[in-house]
């Protein structure tokens, strides 16, 4: 099933499209860009910063997601610190420790992003919140 995603890459560039087969187990993945073609690329893990599943590829500009958890929702709340200073906070999903990455569900409801694969690499500090 294709996958809407935007993917940040650790030396800055973001690319919007299409995967139809990540796996954070494997090492590489096929993307197809919404724009400039269509031209396929193969991605390698590791290059990333982070990769965003996302409700629309327009998101808002102006949006700034609330640095609070929602009581209702499940999971090991987290606030993670990127490497280039961009924070998240969000909750774990299937977290294992020394895993390449993790997913995070954003926890403001409102996020363009429905679920983020994180790039341990990437990260400057991973802090577990009780």
């Amino acid at each position: 099933m294709e996958q809407k995603i935007v993917v940040h890459m650790k030396k800055g560039q973001i690319y919007k499209g299409v995967t139809q087969d990540f796996s954070e187990e494997n090492d590489a993945f096929h993307f197809l860009p919404n724009e400039g073609g269509g031209v396929p690329m193969n991605l390698q893990v590791e290059d990333l910063k982070a990769m965003f599943w996302v409700k629309d590829y327009l998101g808002n500009r102006n949006f700034e997601a609330k640095n609070s958890f929602d009581q209702k929702r499940q999971g090991q709340r987290a606030v993670i610190a990127f490497s280039d200073g961009e924070e998240i906070w969000g909750t774990l999903d299937a977290y294992e420790e020394g895993a390449r990455g993790f997913f995070l569900i954003p926890a403001d409801r409102e996020d363009n992003n429905t679920r983020i694969f994180v790039v341990r690499s990437a990260l400057k500090e991973l802090r577990l919140e009780s």
